[in-house]
């Protein structure tokens, strides 16, 4: 016989199944005094790039050019790459038209094209917008001298941003549009900045420069998104936050996968500024491209970390208080020109961690102090995480450094050498917790606490004999001291019986103990973080077991049990929380046999 046909016969009298119902069943108290991140269901428009061919002017499926020639692959472009072409004028108007493009009326609409002037011709750039689009749309542009001219357009607004290799970004936003169009977009060459929209332009043979047109359907622009044959709208799982007292159940960002409810302990994040790298933050022979790219939390709030030309290392740093502990650096990072960056924590002059991640296959790369984490969280970012011990100082440092292979942080630059990052924190503890955001100081989230007392833990508990079963996957490998799954007391750590994670390695396990003595310890083996488990611990006067994941069941046949009051969810009288997601608990009335705790996990 199987071991999947030793179910019980007996239905549990508490089944809690969070990954599908991901609701709190009524009889469970939760509380946390603060707000809490996590990942939901929610998703947010990351790049997009309505043109195709947005760097392949020649391609007649893409572009339509009016008395016009271009060649593609002439310059080097912004990225570095020779991919930017001439646009030659002939005569009268001249201009380039984007193939038609959809996209939603009433909503707003940012055009953007990189441009570059050639001495001896023209300096002016136009941005016209189709009449159906939006009446009266355009916005002159001096790329020799980084300047907006005359613009036009019920709701438009021009911005220009200098780019390297002497490009500048030419960028037209719209607020509502009326319409798709037959060309979404058109690039005229003009005489000057005042010139009216559709101008022609009176001296012919005249030449710019230009590369990355992008159309986007929201109201600012966003980083550069190449396309060919293709649009291209990526999506982004967001970072949500809990309202205090709401309690968490997370996802993977990546499966979708519903992991459950999110049980956490008390953190502090000591990171001031948490999402702008502008402020407390102070950037060594490194710049900074503010809220250009879409975080995490679905909002354009990410900053490029942009290295400079000298040889040398290209870092962001930031001093707090460190204690003598082990601390935890994390942050959000994404390659941007650049698929190597590294994580620094130093106590005083002292390096006491340094770890490098390859931010293109998402794997760790050297580590020479302390512990490395990298975790995928969609569309391209990472988690990235380093856990180093401090001693006692007032002037610890953490340092986001730039690096253009695995161990080498100390090379020459260019403006597109740079790392998108987002979310950063230092918490006191051997591994990461879910992000705390912050701004003008620390800020700590308070732990996730969830329990069942009065008739609603008598209702379905059995003082004799009964079996815990949890289905969780623990934080970390190790949490070093007594932590709790699932538990039942009488409020205090002296009678207590259910399932956690023992003194013994952290190892899952049966925990019985009555007047503060220990009944039984049944311990199940070292426990990996991130990984899923199934636990089932079975109690009865001199009658104790426990399986995990269908293993050998172990047993202890001396022992009495106490008489508890209540049921607690990832703590103990209060105390000893865990950082956890628990997919399901259940709880069996009765002392289910051996046979069917190794089915009931399996």
């Amino acid at each position: 016989m199987s071991i999947q046909n030793n179910f019980p016969a007996l239905k549990p009298t508490l089944l809690l199944d969070f990954a599908n119902s991901k609701e709190l069943d009524p009889r469970i108290t939760f509380t946390r005094a603060s707000t809490a991140t996590y990942y939901g269901t929610q998703t947010a428009k990351a790049e997009e790039n309505l043109l195709i061919y947005s760097q392949q002017f020649t391609n007649t499926s893409g572009w339509t050019s009016v008395n016009a020639s271009i060649n593609d692959n002439e310059e080097v472009a912004p990225d570095g790459t020779s991919t930017a072409g001439s646009f030659f004028a002939g005569a009268a108007i001249t201009g380039l038209n984007s193939a038609a493009a959809s996209f939603v009326a009433s909503q707003p609409l940012t055009i953007s094209i990189y441009a570059k002037a050639v001495s001896g011709s023209t300096n002016f750039l136009q941005i016209y917008i189709p009449t159906s689009v939006l009446s009266g749309g355009y916005a002159n542009f001096n790329v020799a001298a980084g300047l907006v001219g005359d613009y036009g357009g019920t709701g438009l607004t021009a911005s220009i941003v200098a780019a390297s290799n002497g490009f500048y970004r030419c960028i037209v936003s719209i607020s509502s549009v009326s319409a798709s169009a037959t060309s979404a977009a058109t690039f005229y060459m003009v005489d000057a900045s005042t010139s009216a929209r559709g101008s022609s332009l009176n001296y012919p043979d005249q030449r710019m420069v230009i590369w990355g047109a992008q159309l986007e359907q929201r109201s600012a622009v966003t980083a550069y998104t190449a396309t060919t044959i293709q649009r291209i709208t990526n999506y982004i799982p967001v970072l949500e936050t809990a309202a205090s007292g709401v309690a968490r159940f997370d996802h993977n960002p990546v499966t979708d996968e519903s992991l459950g409810l999110l049980i956490e302990e008390q953190r502090t994040n000591l990171i001031l500024q948490s999402e702008d790298l502008d402020t407390t933050w102070t950037e060594t022979r490194a710049t900074l491209s503010l809220n250009s790219v879409v975080a995490p939390n679905g909002a354009l709030t990410a900053d490029r970390l942009i290295a400079s030309a000298d040889n040398n290392t290209h870092f962001s740093s930031q001093t707090f208080t460190g204690t003598a502990a082990s601390h935890t650096f994390t942050v959000y990072a994404k390659a941007s020109g650049l698929n190597h960056v590294a994580l620094r924590l130093f106590n005083g002059t002292s390096q006491v961690g340094l770890a490098y991640y390859n931010l293109s296959t998402g794997a760790t790369g050297t580590v020479t102090a302390g512990t490395a984490a990298i975790t995928s969280v969609g569309n391209g970012y990472y988690r990235c995480s380093l856990t180093a011990t401090l001693a006692a100082s007032a002037s610890c440092t953490a340092d986001i450094q730039l690096a253009n292979a695995d161990n080498t942080n100390s090379f020459i630059g260019n403006a597109f050498d740079g790392v998108t990052l987002w979310g950063t924190q230092v918490e006191l503890g051997a591994f990461a917790t879910s992000y705390i955001p912050t701004v003008a100081s620390q800020v700590t989230r308070a732990a996730d606490a969830a329990s069942m007392t009065g008739t609603n833990f008598s209702s379905w508990y059995n003082q004799t004999e009964g079996t815990f079963f949890a289905q969780f996957t623990p934080a970390v490998s190790n949490f070093g001291i007594n932590r709790n799954i699932f538990m039942a007391s009488d409020g205090t750590t002296a009678n207590s019986v259910g399932v956690r994670y023992g003194s013994s390695g952290s190892q899952p396990s049966l925990s019985v103990i009555t007047a503060s003595t220990n009944q039984a310890i049944l311990v199940t083996g070292a426990m990996i973080a991130g990984t899923s488990y199934k636990l089932a611990g079975a109690y009865k006067a001199n009658d104790f077991a426990v399986s995990r994941d269908a293993g050998t069941v172990g047993t202890d046949i001396s022992g009495t049990v106490p008489v508890v009051t209540q049921a607690e969810i990832g703590m103990l009288a209060g105390t000893s929380f865990s950082t956890q997601t628990i997919k399901k608990l259940a709880y069996y009335p009765l002392r289910v046999t051996n046979a069917q705790l190794q089915a009931l996990t399996s």
